[in-house]
């Protein structure tokens, strides 16, 4: 009998996927089936795939930078008590008024995108780390370097697990501000891409394309979220600290 409640919970839960499945299931195909009627399904799948692309791109890489420069600030309470109000500066500065100098330099490419992206992305990442950082309990540090944890493996399999719900709600984060960048970039640069084809349908003054091209668009980053962030947020509760 003790676990008759477990059970249901279980049960439950199992229900609620199938039926959220089942309803994503079904929006995904009205939109999708709307969509082909009123716009280039061609164009628009291939401007999201470059998108997404970009997008993806941007992350791994801003990622990657966040991780190093959270590493370097803790390094020593010098560094930190530099390097904090500095970068706290820079977070504050408007990343597309880089937009001009950017494409002076590198012209009307996708790669003057995916720098403003990076630039966008990369605050949400870093600040959640640094502020998770500091939460870390040091018994736990202590106790992994007593037991033989060093530089690469007291990284590996102390450190990257204690982050590791920080790096998820910050790069969620970050995901949702890239979006948002990315449709205005795309429109400024003119590189093929979602926003281009949205910023198309409504010089055009076509409001019935825009509209379904902003629904579907919205679909396909709520099923991202479903299944790639809201899976990852659930595993990340593994790793917090008690």
């Amino acid at each position: 009998m003790r676990y008759t409640h477990s059970l249901r919970i279980i049960r439950r839960r199992k229900h609620r996927t199938k039926i959220s499945l089942i309803l994503t299931g079904i929006l995904l195909l009205l939109v999708v089936i709307v969509g082909f009627t009123l716009l280039d399904a061609k164009q628009f799948f291939l401007g999201f795939i470059d998108s997404l692309f970009r997008v993806t791109i941007s992350y791994f890489l801003s990622l990657i930078i966040a991780f190093l420069l959270t590493l370097f600030v803790i390094s020593s309470k010098q560094i930190e008590g530099f390097m904090l109000p500095f970068l706290d500066v820079l977070q504050s500065f408007p990343s597309f008024a880089l937009f001009p100098l950017l494409i002076i330099w590198f012209g009307k490419t996708a790669f003057v995108t995916i720098v403003i992206l990076i630039i966008t992305m990369i605050w949400p990442i870093l600040f959640t780390l640094l502020s998770a950082q500091k939460q870390i309990r040091t018994d736990l540090l202590e106790a992994a370097t007593v037991f033989g944890a060093r530089d690469f493996s007291l990284l590996r399999y102390v450190l990257l697990p204690l982050l590791f719900p920080a790096i998820v709600t910050g790069s969620i984060v970050a995901w949702g501000e890239a979006w948002e960048a990315i449709i205005a970039a795309e429109i400024i640069v003119v590189v093929p891409g979602v926003g281009t084809y949205l910023a198309q349908s409504g010089s055009a003054f076509n409001s019935q394309i825009l509209i379904v091209g902003i629904v579907l668009l919205l679909s396909l980053l709520f099923i991202i979220n479903k299944y790639i962030w809201l899976p990852l947020l659930n595993m990340s509760t593994q790793y917090q600290q008690d």
